[in-house]
């Protein structure tokens, strides 16, 4: 087929990631047990990246308190060398953290995790109350910072637990209060002047009502924040059990279709073998009426036993409960001309001729999925071609373990806007119902599964009265694109389409 100039073609993509593992069961509604050990872990390193940028911080400002005059007339108290001290106290104590997370990572341990955290969150708790008390822990708001850490916990423990940290840097506040106010520790504020210093000026009633209030308000902080943490999780429970649900029905769906299609597969056969029998009058000659009777009865058993066919293979690759297919080497070149010569029939039948660029290729693969996804692809394209069409079958390597399997054809083409749904089970356009009545409507949607499966991308051009181009880029999961991709954008198509 041949056009004017080059025609716009709209394109369509899917990638498929790599599948995870599921994440481990809710033990407890609302508990920290409901958030899995890989989120726990990435967590730990984050709390780890923010204790470098605090420890930048105290570096920074002990540097700056070097120059006693520039930080005296902004109203400071020059700091000393307490900022550096607490900065490496940090940084050794990160150091520490992130080498247990190294060991941690491989394992994913849940206790180790939870242990991780519990330690950070103290140790860091502790630091804090230390950097409290030389700028201020009565003279400046820097006792707010606590409510930092006491919103993680909300985020990452229990209500019990969250409840723990509270009351952990509450002790700690309070015992750097009490220790000032006995004399044990001296007083200390990073801001100068006697209008910063309140926390000497004030008498011992307000001095204990000023240090209980910012307790107070850690309590209303950790009730709102656990309150809100215990809403969020029982909702994710939720979620997690629902789907747990949708996924056994599936499940359970994709068993029934598959008994009840091995069931029917018999009775349809026997019923298609008498069909041909009475057809070819092993039985007597039939009447013209009743010929024509058992000919519709067996065009409609033979287009039943191809939907038998393509819904058992749906269910089998869809099927979870199974053992994962072996893997072999494969090759590809062989493939491809084994999956043509089948289709040809079909083809020949009809004046549709292959014109083939197969060059040699390997693959791991499972070769029956393979074959599966490329004689769909070419059948498809045999059905939806004009008589006395072509159809180019090509296959080219892009390394070691990338290869591209392209079938085009110069059929009927699809709408740009109905290209999303292609890959959908027993989904047919208004246009290809009208080209061919035969098809069952799930060739597509066991490409899209044995691309899923392997993790392999897939890609679709076409437009109408010009013709369609599946492309199939087969690689290792390893190579697989990182993020599930679902896009459609404008291509062209050249005169040789």
């Amino acid at each position: 087929m041949t056009s004017a100039g080059p025609a716009q073609m709209a394109s369509y993509e899917l990638a498929f990631p790599k599948r995870a593992s599921p994440s481990a069961e809710a033990a407890a509604a609302g508990g920290v047990e409901s958030l899995p050990a890989a989120f726990l872990a990435r967590n730990v390193l984050w709390l780890c990246r923010l204790r470098w940028i605090v420890a930048a911080i105290l570096l920074t400002f002990g540097l700056v308190g070097l120059f006693k005059g520039a930080i005296g007339r902004i109203g400071l108290n020059p700091p000393g060398n307490w900022p550096f001290l607490a900065a490496g106290v940090l940084m050794v104590g990160n150091i520490v953290f992130l080498t247990h997370a190294h060991f941690l990572r491989p394992a994913r341990s849940q206790s180790g995790t939870m242990m991780s955290l519990w330690s950070q969150i103290i140790f860091d708790l502790a630091v804090l109350t230390v950097v409290v008390h030389f700028l201020g822990s009565t003279g400046t708001y820097i006792p707010f910072t606590y409510l930092f850490h006491i919103v993680l916990a909300c985020i990452f423990f229990s209500r019990r637990q969250s409840l723990v940290v509270m009351v952990i840097a509450a002790v700690m506040f309070a015992a750097c209060v009490i220790a000032e106010r006995v004399g044990i520790i001296g007083v200390r504020n990073i801001f100068a002047g006697p209008t910063w210093q309140h926390g000497e000026a004030l008498g011992s009633w307000p001095f204990w009502l000023h240090s209980l209030s910012a307790v107070g308000i850690w309590l209303v902080v950790w009730y709102l924040a656990s309150g809100l943490s215990m809403m969020v999780q029982q909702r994710d429970s939720e979620l997690v059990r629902t789907n747990r649900r949708l996924v056994a029905a599936q499940a359970e769906r994709a068993r029934h279709m598959l008994t009840t299609t091995h069931q029917l597969k018999s009775p349809f056969a026997a019923i298609h073998a008498n069909s041909q029998l009475l057809m070819k009058g092993y039985c007597g000659v039939l009447p013209e009426k009743a010929q024509e009777i058992v000919e519709r009865i067996a065009a409609r058993c033979r287009r039943l036993a191809m939907e038998i066919q393509d819904m058992l293979q749906l269910a089998n690759l869809s099927s979870s409960g199974q053992q994962p297919p072996e893997q072999a080497q494969l090759d590809l070149t062989a493939l491809l001309h084994s999956c043509i010569e089948q289709v040809r029939p079909l083809a020949d039948a009809r004046g549709i001729v292959f014109d083939t660029d197969i060059q040699p290729a390997q693959m791991v693969g499972v070769e029956d999925h393979l074959k599966m996804a490329f004689l769909n692809l070419l059948t498809n394209a045999v059905a939806y071609s004009d008589n006395d069409g072509h159809i180019r079958v090509g296959c080219r390597s892009e390394g070691p373990s990338r290869n591209i399997v392209t079938v085009s054809d110069d059929g009927i083409g699809i709408p740009a806007d109905k290209l999303p749904r292609i890959f959908e089970e027993h989904y047919r356009t208004r246009e290809a119902v009208q080209h061919n009545r035969e098809s069952s409507g799930l060739g597509l949607a066991i490409v899209r599964q044995v691309a899923e499966l392997h993790h392999f991308l897939l890609r679709v051009a076409s437009a109408p009265g010009i013709g369609t181009t599946f492309e199939l880029v087969l690689c290792p999961p390893e190579q697989a694109p990182a993020d599930s991709r679902k896009e459609t954008y404008d291509g062209t198509l050249d005169d040789s389409r």
